[in-house]
């Protein structure tokens, strides 16, 4: 129970200390907060990095020049380059000269750069071996070793990405050739030759066709002009048929046609009725001549004279008997023909009518001359049609003797077989390895983190000289001096200490982990102007705000190293560490320990040194300008801690 009352005394009078110094309590404070102020910084520098590598700047240099798989153009940079950009891993810049994206890369401007060589397509495709495709990831792990694992990772992701994908249409396409091939080309060799047949067939016909389409044209032709010829004729034909249908006999003329000849047929009865009597009559006077000439004979005187005319009278009655007779004969012939000629007029007057009657029927049958007109257009029309079908026909016949002759070259162009695949195995499974050609190579994870730890070490022992040493006291014999002795004089002691870690450093990479740097020099000069950088940057915090100024330098230091790009590359941190970090000295320290230590940003270690050097000064200004020395008596001059 006693020692337990003893320590709430002792902590009742440390606690008195915050009555007696009221700015205490604050220091408390910023001790209890720096911790949590450190962690909140570095974890938002390095939270979920992952979803941030949009902003790492990387260049895509696609020289693909594509190629040809079965007679299909293939262009898989240009597919490649497509889906990256569609991912949006990274930020991708195209460029076109692989050199100059290198070059890039080395000075610290790009993360890294994807290459497309020009024969990648026909590479990968043609899988001759394992890796064949080749993709060159450039990268240099002394800009940033972690970055460079990024991109490692990346590299591997992108071949593994990419043959997955090839394999997927390649075996596709090898398993639906696989299952049809054979059967495929075997009907159609069987298709082709059927064609072939059909296509002669075809021309054949077509050859047919077309002599006959030629035959058609001629005869169209022909017939043409002689429905010209017919339509004449018929016009003509009708013309004269309406002629005589206008001039035929009226009905009443062909009737009293009719009634003349029957008139002449009565006439001529009477006639013969009459002749009859006459002769009868010329009889009957030759006998009476004959009568007289006897009787008369025996009158004298006279009767001679009157015997001689009564038998001149009995001739002459004779002769006029004969003469009745013959023309009684003639007359009943003419009666016979007049009869005839009655019964023919009669007949002729019928058919004239009926002949009237037809004709009439005949000129009204005709087509009227427009019509025939339209025939006679018709024909020539009909000869053109055949002309144009028989050219058609000729010209299908080319055609078809071309199809014939294509049949046959594609028939004679078919394999026997189907042709195997190209390429092994191995190289068909993995057709594309992606090259990782690393610029200032950095010998092991290790050496990667060296980057940054030396000059965390360095900031760490400049520091401890703060809190060893009091920055703003000095002796009172020195109160007459100028402030830049009294400055230079203050860093001798201190500057010297700070040469001192970095040797110790310096010694212990080389001989503990046995670091061999491209640039020893540089690597010593910069392990020294750091320190002595870090130092003065220190000694103006703490001559500007006093012995707060070790808290602010606390709180640099942590700010520093989420900024500086020393553990995860700066693009991955949010805009506000991305903005502060050139304006930090510790970033340029980074810097310089890459390029001196593995060659990194293209070796220039120097114009990082440079700007270093201006921090130091700008520093050093400050310490000369800010705040005042505390001139003490030689019993106070003592270390800050008690040793």
């Amino acid at each position: 129970m006693g020692l337990f009352k003893n320590a709430l005394q002792v902590a009742k009078l440390e606690g008195a200390l915050f009555a007696h110094f009221p700015k205490l309590r604050f220091s408390v404070l910023g001790i209890v907060l720096i911790p949590a102020l450190y962690a909140f910084i570095y974890l938002a520098s390095v939270w979920d990095p992952v979803s941030r590598t949009s902003e790492l700047p990387v260049a895509i240099v696609n020289l693909d020049q594509g190629t040809q798989v079965d007679a299909k153009q293939v262009n898989l940079g240009q597919d490649l380059v497509r889906s990256l950009k569609q991912r949006n891993a990274f930020s991708f810049r195209d460029r076109q000269d692989a050199e100059a994206a290198q070059r890039e890369v080395r000075d610290g401007k790009l993360f890294f750069a994807l290459i497309v060589p020009p024969g990648f397509s026909a590479d990968a495709m043609g899988a001759a071996q394992s890796g064949a495709g080749k993709l060159v990831v450039y990268i240099s792990e002394g800009n940033n070793y972690s970055g460079a694992g990024i991109a490692r990772r990346f590299a591997s992701e992108l071949g593994h990405q990419l043959n997955e994908t090839l394999n997927e249409k390649r075996w596709e396409a090898v398993l639906g050739v696989a299952a049809g091939s054979a059967d495929g080309l075997a009907r159609l060799r069987e298709g082709v030759a059927k064609l072939q047949a059909g296509a002669a067939a075809l021309d054949s016909g077509l050859g047919q066709a077309q002599g006959g389409s030629a035959q058609l044209a001629a005869g169209s032709g022909k017939l043409a002009d002689n429905l010209v010829l017919l339509t004449d004729g018929v016009k003509q034909l009708g013309a004269g048929a309406r002629t005589l249908d206008q001039r035929r006999p009226a009905p009443s003329d062909l009737q009293a046609l009719k009634d003349g000849a029957s008139q002449l047929v009565a006439g001529h009865a009477s006639l013969q009725t009459g002749l009859a009597e006459l002769e009868s009559g010329a009889g009957k006077l030759a006998e009476g001549a004959v009568q007289m000439q006897e009787q008369t004979q025996g009158i004298p005187l006279v009767g001679g004279k009157v015997s001689a005319g009564a038998g001149q009278l009995a001739d002459g009655a004779r002769q006029l008997q004969a003469g009745l007779h013959t023309a009684s004969q003639g007359q009943g012939q003419l009666s016979a023909g007049a009869q005839q000629l009655s019964k023919g007029v009669h007949q002729l007057a019928d058919g004239f009518s009926a002949y009237g009657a037809g004709v009439g029927t005949l000129a009204s049958k005709f087509p009227a001359d427009a019509s025939l007109d339209q025939l006679a257009g018709g024909g020539h029309t009909a000869a053109d049609a055949g002309k144009r079908l028989n050219a058609g026909l000729l010209q299908l016949k080319s055609g078809s003797a071309q199809l014939h002759a294509g049949l046959v070259t594609l028939a004679a162009s078919l394999p026997p077989g189907v042709q195997e695949i190209a390429g092994t195995p191995q190289g068909l499974a993995a057709s594309v390895a992606p090259e990782v050609v690393i610029d200032a190579p950095v010998a092991s994870q290790g050496q990667g983190f060296a980057s940054n730890f030396i000059p965390v070490a360095l900031w760490l022992g400049a520091t401890m000289t703060a809190f060893v040493f009091h920055l703003r006291r000095l002796p009172l014999a020195a109160q007459h001096h100028s402030r830049t002795a009294l400055l230079l004089g203050k860093m001798g002691i201190l500057g010297s200490i700070n040469l001192a870690q970095a040797g110790a450093v310096f010694l212990m990479s080389a001989l503990l982990l046995e670091m061999h740097p491209q640039h020893a020099i540089g690597l010593a000069l910069t392990m020294a102007l750091t320190s002595l950088t870090f130092m003065l940057v220190i000694l103006a915090l703490v001559r500007a705000f006093g012995d707060s100024g070790k808290a602010v330098a606390l709180i640099l230091m942590v700010l520093q190293l989420s900024s500086a790009g020393g553990m995860m590359p700066v693009e991955l941190t949010n805009a506000f560490f991305r903005s502060i970090s050139p304006w930090l000295p510790f970033t340029w320290a980074v810097r310089s320990v890459r390029a001196s230590s593995f060659g990194a940003f293209g070796s220039e270690w120097a114009s990082a040194l440079a700007v270093l050097a201006a921090f130091g000064a700008v520093a050093f200004v400050v310490c000369l300008l800010v705040g005042r020395w505390k001139f003490v008596a030689p019993q106070e001059h003592r270390p800050a801690m008690d040793m």
